[in-house]
């Protein structure tokens, strides 16, 4: 059964739903991890990288393997290497084994975002593509609110959650199996597969942004319970309570970019949002309610995700965006697979429960660093031009 363009979107975030909750399964059970699959938070904080480590080496060739083989054989490939690594963590032995399932799994992972993704701008144009988007984008964050809420739910029995993360991903791969039609191998159009000196210096920036403000949110979700329990919450109400990051940002994803377009002030909605972002953190940190803090952060995480990537397409010319947008995700998938260990590590050395969280803050400083440096570049790439229209209207 063959399903229309909508059917497709929502089966897609299906997929991306079991693509959060995989990624959030090792944070939601990470105090019971630690002493029996991991030693230490920098191991776990290893865990929840590797996720995303292989999106460094996936990034680029993405592309070339869609046009080879196909969005659908791509999509299926990447959900079924997702159940795989699924399947490889909950019958890890030992740290190393699980280390390869995360890896499987988030090889698979690369593959369904950048295949989604590319398949949505495939199916929609105009004002529908803003909406069909930001459907996929929600997905990831409901997958890891809904890890964080279920998962604890299950006791000391963390094996089991393992099993029930490989088993969403495999009701997914079935799923995009029986219903979604693939657009067929194509010959790639023309691209240019490198990138003009202007355009390197903006992309480089946002890469930083999107890498920091992922990496914090991820560290915020994975991190989060283990503080909360170090303050003497039970497992199950920290797990409730930090999927409140999760769930909160959906209200405002698919519309939050939009609106601050509308608005013509993107860039301003985007460092406002940042700066919410680490006051939330710190208040967190600090002791404030988390059922005020958590959604808090949620919520102004929602508007900077299109953002971000809206000013990644303004860097780019449309013969470099292909190529473009895998440098982009390369840096992504870096700053994803290197900054939680980072901030597990940090973890570790100071013996703090906040010291995540305080990391994480500092990631997303480091976004407003490169956000200057990003409206600095595109500020200097449009003097010349204005210098030509005065020339051209004298």
């Amino acid at each position: 059964m063959m399903l229309g363009r909508w059917g497709e979107v929502a089966v897609l975030a299906l997929a991306r739903i079991s693509m959060g909750a995989q990624l959030q399964v090792v944070g939601a059970l990470g105090p019971l991890l630690i002493g029996s699959l991991v030693t230490d938070w920098a191991a776990l904080g290893t865990l929840i990288g590797t996720y995303s480590l292989a999106g460094v080496f996936v990034a680029l060739p993405a592309g070339w393997l869609l046009a080879r083989f196909g969005d659908r054989v791509v999509l299926l490939v990447g959900v079924g290497l997702m159940a795989l690594g699924g399947v490889l963590l909950a019958l890890a032995p030992d740290f190393l084994l699980a280390v390869l399932g995360r890896l499987v799994s988030g090889i698979g992972g690369a593959l369904l975002t950048i295949a989604g993704a590319k398949m949505v701008l495939d199916r929609f144009s105009g004002a529908r593509v803003a909406l069909a988007m930001g459907l996929m984008l929600m997905a990831w964050p409901f997958g890891i609110g809904l890890a964080l809420l279920v998962l604890p739910m299950l006791g000391e029995d963390w094996k089991s959650g393992l099993w029930l993360s490989a088993a969403f991903c495999t009701v997914a791969f079935l799923l995009i199996a029986a219903t979604v039609r693939g657009g067929g191998p194509s010959a790639a159009s023309h691209r240019r597969m490198w990138l003009l000196r202007h355009e390197w210096r903006p992309l480089l920036a946002l890469g930083v942004v999107w890498a920091g403000y992922n990496a914090s949110f991820a560290v915020a979700v994975g991190f989060t319970p283990a503080f909360l329990v170090a303050n003497g919450i039970s497992h199950a109400e920290a797990g409730a309570l930090a999927s409140l990051i999760g769930f909160s940002i959906l209200p405002l994803q698919p519309m939050g970019g939009a609106i601050a377009e509308r608005l013509g002030r993107p860039l301003l909605v985007t460092v406002m949002c940042i700066l919410g972002m680490v006051a939330a953190l710190l208040a967190t940190a600090a002791g404030a309610p988390p059922w005020l803090t958590l959604p808090a952060f949620g919520m102004l995480a929602a508007p900077p995700s299109s953002l971000i990537m809206a000013f990644a397409g303004r860097a780019l010319s449309a013969e470099s965006r292909a190529f473009g947008m895998g440098v982009h995700y390369t840096v992504f998938y870096l700053g994803l697979a290197l900054l939680p260990p980072f901030a597990g590590l940090v973890r570790d050395m100071t013996g703090s429960p906040s010291a995540p969280l305080l990391t994480a803050a500092a990631f997303l400083a480091v976004c407003l660093t490169a956000l200057a440096v990003y409206a600095t570049a595109m500020a200097q790439r449009a003097q010349p031009r204005r210098t030509n229209e005065l020339r051209d209207s004298d």
